[in-house]
């Protein structure tokens, strides 16, 4: 079986901001899964390393998770207002007003979004959409009574549908903000925890040629170092220290030798970027009793 969705790394600027945006993400996804348990776990990966890739295309230092407003259909007025702001860069468009209520006593959070109004009124837009309201509504209501996270405009959508003489209701596109705060917010809740999962490990060289990982390097066939691009000790312990980082120690055991062959060992020289999502595909392809009896 192939591996599928491997990243091939090349030279960038917008690469040296991978880490730090793949640890909010981890920190994000551990912080959804606890509060937010209904959501499957390969949907909260696919979500964080989404949030990844929209934050790295839009030049944003911190991560921002995408997302769109529902019930905007009534509050058309305040969407179109929203249109005037799309000359603006991503980064300075608005930052919303949130509001956390709940329909009946004991019901669900809602989170409403509103406006803010030249006359310093507030026009509301909608809600935030209730697969993230679990979530994202702790983080509101952040230490000090400031906020962990907010919601800022993305974009008024459905104008090129309206442009064509098409009838059509107008969307608001936002992200969710303030993710980089997560980690020390949930440690102030939950007194700690365990280490976020990691979504992705990079490899790459250093200008002399030497290679590394943003995963420790677990020696057991080359205390030299890792290595990737052919078959041997080298590419053995990167494997191994891979699926050690993505995946639990008894299915890394497994299955780190074909992981070596069907993988590591045909990296480019310059490196890649292993994604869990793309190691758990490729697990799921493989038939031996150990990934059964890890599963």
């Amino acid at each position: 079986m192939s591996f599928p969705r491997i990243a091939p790394l090349t030279a960038s600027p917008a690469l040296d901001a991978t880490d730090p945006l793949t640890d909010q993400a981890a920190r994000w996804a551990e912080h959804v899964l606890r509060t937010a348990p209904h959501l499957p776990p390969a949907y909260v990966t696919r979500k964080a390393l989404d949030a990844v890739a929209f934050s790295l295309r839009h030049g944003l230092r911190s991560l921002s998770v995408p997302s769109k407003l529902v019930g905007v259909a009534r509050h058309q007025p305040a969407v179109e207002a929203l249109v005037r702001t799309h000359d603006l860069p991503l980064a300075l468009r608005p930052r919303l007003v949130v509001s956390v209520t709940r329909d009946a006593p004991g019901g669900p959070e809602r989170i409403l979004a509103f406006a803010p109004q030249r006359d310093r009124s507030l026009a509301r837009l909608g809600h935030v959409q209730p697969k993230h309201a679990l979530w994202l509504a702790p983080l509101l209501g952040g230490r000090d009574g400031r906020p962990a996270a907010s919601l800022r405009l993305v974009e008024v959508t459905g104008l090129g549908r309206r442009a064509e003489g098409r009838p059509v209701t107008l969307g608001v596109n936002v992200r969710m903000t303030g993710i980089a705060s997560i980690g020390s917010h949930a440690a102030a809740n939950d007194g700690g925890g365990e280490r976020p999962a990691v979504l992705a490990v990079r490899l790459w060289r250093d200008a002399d040629g030497t290679a590394r990982m943003t995963c420790p390097h677990v020696a057991r066939h080359s205390p030299t170092g890792p290595q990737w691009g052919y078959r041997g000790s080298g590419p053995a312990d990167c494997a191994r220290s891979v699926l050690l980082a993505l995946v639990d120690e008894a299915t890394a055991e497994a299955h780190y030798q074909a992981f070596k062959d069907d993988v590591i060992a045909v990296l480019p020289k310059h490196g890649a970027v292993i994604q869990r999502t793309a190691v758990l595909a490729w697990l799921a392809g493989q038939t031996t009793p150990a990934l059964r009896s890890a599963a």
